[in-house]
């Protein structure tokens, strides 16, 4: 009686067709669902003409809680949120209550290149003296 096993001819293995097909799958059901949001920065210059200075080194500011404050060529400060201009106690009131909430917030300033220098030091002032210690001024980098 013969009892020895004889060997399979073929070695086991994985077929990953399969598995390439449903990623594929998975991307295209990404690329169909995914949703493009605006750039919030273009829907504030159209709301207020500012010509922002420009500088060829940029830096992108860190994410964090961020308010921006629009001074236009005549000096009139708005808020990134509405088209009206502030006078400077109602902007203060509502920044100190905004720090309350965001201690560590940034308020980024866009002033129009063609603004006095002292309308941009008067409104780093006012920031200063509500307490706020992060402050962007925005430049716009030359196009080329």
């Amino acid at each position: 009686m013969n009892l020895t096993r004889s060997q399979a001819s073929h070695k086991p293995s994985l077929d990953i067709t399969p598995l390439i097909d449903v990623v594929f799958l998975l991307l295209v059901f990404l690329l169909l669902t995914m949703t493009f949001a605006e750039d919030k920065t273009e829907l504030e210059e159209a709301i207020i003409d500012i010509e922002l200075a420009k500088s060829s080194t940029t830096e992108t500011p860190t994410p964090t809680e961020n308010i921006t404050l629009l001074i236009d060529e005549k000096g009139s400060l708005y808020r990134s949120d509405t088209a009206i201009a502030q006078t400077s106690d109602d902007l203060k009131l509502y920044l100190a209550d905004k720090l309350l909430s965001a201690p560590d917030m940034n308020v980024n300033v866009k002033a129009d290149h063609r603004t006095r220098h002292g309308q941009v030091i008067e409104a780093l002032d006012m920031l200063k003296s509500i307490g706020i210690k992060r402050v962007n001024l925005v430049i716009e980098k030359p196009k080329e």
